[in-house]
């Protein structure tokens, strides 16, 4: 089995990432779930139950924000990238927000179409 190649460049997974994470209820879900499940893979080492803990939690956050605020989708659930883009779209959330300046690299891209599948642009996260 080969892993897909990205669909898109950083920046332009981070500017679709952002347009499907616009509720105020999905960026605290995600900005405390996502590091709860990035902090229980090195956990698993050291505290394997509290490994379990931070990481069912994280993911129950995640589709709590996605459900019950946002009204979609995750967004890996059509592309596997987004497992690795979540990640540094809340570094960067977590950055602009105690004013420390967000690097070029990860700031989402301007003017990103939306995708286009059989001819319709589709949401990121259908």
């Amino acid at each position: 089995m080969q892993f897909p190649m990205p669909k898109r460049n950083l920046r332009e997974y981070m500017a679709l990432y952002a347009k499907e994470h616009k509720q105020f209820g999905t960026k605290l879900t995600h900005m405390v779930g996502i590091p709860m499940i990035v902090a229980s893979l090195p956990t698993a080492f050291v505290a394997p139950r509290t490994a379990l803990g931070l990481f069912a939690g994280g993911w129950a956050l995640q589709y709590i924000g996605h459900y019950a605020f946002e009204g979609n989708k995750p967004a890996f659930y059509g592309d596997p990238y987004y497992l690795l883009v979540g990640p540094v779209w809340v570094a960067a959330e977590w950055m602009a927000l105690v004013g420390i300046p967000v690097p070029e690299a990860i700031r989402p891209a301007e003017d990103v179409p939306a995708p286009v599948i059989n001819g319709a642009a589709i949401s990121a996260m259908n």
